[in-house]
């Protein structure tokens, strides 16, 4: 991967769960240059094995940031176009839809934060 080249890391470093700064600005070049070569966030989301909320905000924070941007936008710019024209085609909507069954990480989360309403410990008043 040319974010992994251009931080002097690995692609193992930018899929893996290094929260160092260059392991991150590296990860989040690499989300950035996919989503302007027109990926959508739940693909980058899946590929990175992350949320869609965490690439729109690693994008947020590259674009905020212009060499960082430049680097991006240059990734994007020598990454091969697809194939099947993904522009124009109906099985490039497919793609962007989850398989069933998938449930991203961060709903994984909020299912185990939220108890259930028959869980939760019944208050009562002291009189």
């Amino acid at each position: 991967m040319a974010a992994a080249e251009a931080f002097g890391t690995t692609p193992e470093v930018l899929l893996g769960t290094d929260r160092s700064r260059a392991a991150a600005d590296a990860r989040a070049v690499a989300m950035t240059a996919a989503r302007i070569h027109g990926h959508s966030l739940p693909t980058i989301a899946r590929h990175f094995d992350r949320d869609h909320t965490t690439v729109l905000h690693a994008t947020w924070r590259i674009e905020k940031t212009p060499p960082l941007r430049d680097l991006a936008a240059k990734i994007a710019g020598e990454l091969p176009e697809e194939p099947a024209d993904a522009g124009t085609s109906g099985a490039d909507g497919v793609e962007q839809i989850p398989e069933p069954g998938y449930r991203s990480p961060g709903a994984r989360a909020q299912e185990r934060a939220v108890p259930v309403a028959g869980e939760r410990p019944q208050l009562r008043v002291a009189r």
